[in-house]
């Protein structure tokens, strides 16, 4: 049987249950939002022709003609976005909505999303028919975007908002790659995945873990005795909060990181106080002066996806805030040029 971390309530500073319920859909439960690293570099076409497979030849983005910034030719794709938001070729809309340039740096929104379909819109409530939705209507979600395009190196970075299963990592290639080619004949643009599987790991094993959240989610709280108003069904959860200077489960916290551990998330604490069946478990880690939260269940999707969930706040439209995304961005983005530019 494999082992777990022995953890009791006289064993740490705080511990706690919650009971957490929603009354509406909220982001907590029923949104999640993303940061998604990509790298950017440019090729030049026309070095390496061999009769063979041909190797990249990426070139100083700041200069990759020998006079050419990719930072200006990115600002200037987002202003042409502004006055041309559409892609006819995959039926696809993409506007630029808000542009800031700092530095080697241009972050900001755009509304993107699919048009070109027929279909009906239906209210759930009542299941009435409230809109008949057009070829010429685009469904649009707002998403934060973040260009940083460093001096004399031939790697820059994409930051992209992703809204639960819903990201731009495609549409910002269809838009950008035939821009960029028109305008700069023999050189291509790329767009690749970086992988953060090392930057969560770092995080975890070098910084102080200050809390545990073993989660478990509910049935609807009317369910629940005592927690019942008006018997209308309200998803909830419920937490053992699990506070300390410092908690001793790093050592398996690393095996989770291991495809070949037996180490499972809802094996990783034993509550011996508390019967209580949970079905993840989120750590606070204190680094670098400031306070992250892991989801260990979650593990898979963090090497690609930073999961803000947690640390955005949300408008009226349960949409991140500008002001609250921007600043998790660029906190994640230093933590990614320490790595790759160290």
């Amino acid at each position: 049987m494999t082992s777990k971390a022995r953890l009791s309530s006289d064993n740490f500073l705080s511990c706690h249950i919650l009971l957490f319920g929603v009354s509406s859909y909220t982001k907590t439960k029923y949104m999640r939002f993303f940061l998604a690293a990509y790298t950017i570099r440019i090729d030049d076409k026309r070095q390496n022709r061999t009769k063979g497979k041909r190797n990249p030849a990426y070139c100083k983005l700041s200069h990759f003609d020998g006079n050419t910034d990719l930072l200006d030719i990115i600002a200037n794709f987002l202003e042409q976005l502004r006055a041309n938001p559409l892609n006819k070729t995959f039926k696809k809309y993409m506007k630029t909505v808000k542009v800031e340039r700092a530095g080697r740096m241009i972050s900001g929104i755009v509304e993107s999303g699919p048009y070109g379909r027929l279909s009906n819109l239906r209210d759930v409530d009542t299941d009435s028919l409230t809109y008949k939705k057009r070829r010429e209507d685009a469904e649009v979600l707002p998403y934060y975007f973040l260009f940083y395009i460093p001096e004399n190196t031939n790697e820059g970075i994409l930051l992209l908002q992703r809204t639960g299963t819903f990201g731009i990592r495609v549409s910002v290639g269809n838009f950008l790659y035939p821009y960029f080619t028109k305008n700069n004949r023999g050189f291509s643009v790329e767009l690749n995945t970086l992988v953060i599987d090392d930057l969560t790991r770092q995080a975890l094993m070098s910084g102080v873990i200050k809390k545990l959240r073993c989660v478990k989610y509910c049935a609807p709280l009317d369910r629940v005795d005592g927690l019942d108003e008006g018997h209308k069904e309200v998803p909830s959860q419920m937490e053992v909060v699990i506070s300390a200077n410092r908690i001793p489960v790093v050592n398996r916290i690393q095996k989770l990181f291991d495809s070949e551990s037996d180490v499972e998330v809802k094996n990783l604490v034993e509550l011996r106080d508390f019967d209580f069946n949970y079905d993840t478990v989120k750590v606070e880690v204190e680094t670098d002066g400031s306070t992250k939260t892991f989801d260990l269940g979650r593990l898979q999707k963090a090497r690609t996806y930073y999961d803000v969930t947690d640390l955005v706040k949300v408008n009226s439209n349960e949409q991140p805030t500008y002001t609250s995304i921007q600043k998790i961005a660029k906190d994640f983005l230093n933590e990614i040029i320490k790595k790759i530019y160290p």
